[in-house]
């Protein structure tokens, strides 16, 4: 009997390390890529580049991803405070990949910060930061990229619109009428 419950420990141990080390083999792209929509085209190398321009790093527990160590800011919990979508929005047939994190901590009121990353001719990743708030894809274009409205809180939101290298502010839409006064 003593043997059979010291077989179990034992086998349990096995099975505890194990688990932890299938969890510290997910590494940083795993996590954030885990409910991405849009993105099968995307390489391990790909996945791997947009996770470090991003500047997050694993937390311990091995489910969240970090930001810096000064912000003070709570993990984001992967599948659930980050978005990922590959979205082609220059009509090349590649993705373009949208990024959004999940922290009231680091975006304020609207709670959502937005990143773009976009792959030039040779192949590497550049990261667009958007701001705070839900991106909408629109069906207007400029220089052959949809624009984007960044929408939050409030009535007036930025429409950012490509110039030929980055998205940058265009105008402002007012959600209703008057919402964009005095700005």
């Amino acid at each position: 009997m003593k043997t059979r419950n010291r077989w179990i420990t034992g086998s349990s141990l096995f099975l505890l390390l194990a688990c932890t080390a299938a969890t510290a083999a997910t590494g940083g792209p795993d996590l954030l890529f885990t409910n991405a929509q849009g993105t099968t085209a995307l390489s391990a190398a790909d996945r791997q580049a947009i996770y470090d321009l991003l500047e997050l790093r694993k937390g311990a527990d091995g489910k969240s991803l970090l930001f810096d160590e000064d912000s003070g800011c709570p993990p984001l919990m992967a599948g659930a405070d980050i978005q990922v979508q590959g979205k082609d929005l220059n009509q090349d047939n590649q993705p373009e990949v949208i990024v959004s994190l999940g922290s009231a901590c680091m975006y304020g009121m609207a709670g959502i910060g937005v990143s773009l990353f976009t792959r030039d001719a040779g192949g590497h990743w550049t990261r667009h930061n958007l701001g705070s708030g839900m991106l909408m894809v629109q069906d207007t274009r400029h220089k052959g990229y949809a624009d984007l409205e960044v929408g939050g809180p409030g009535f007036c939101h930025p429409l950012m619109r490509w110039n030929g290298t980055t998205y940058e502010f265009d105008h402002n839409i007012a959600e209703q009428p008057g919402g964009c006064d005095g700005r």
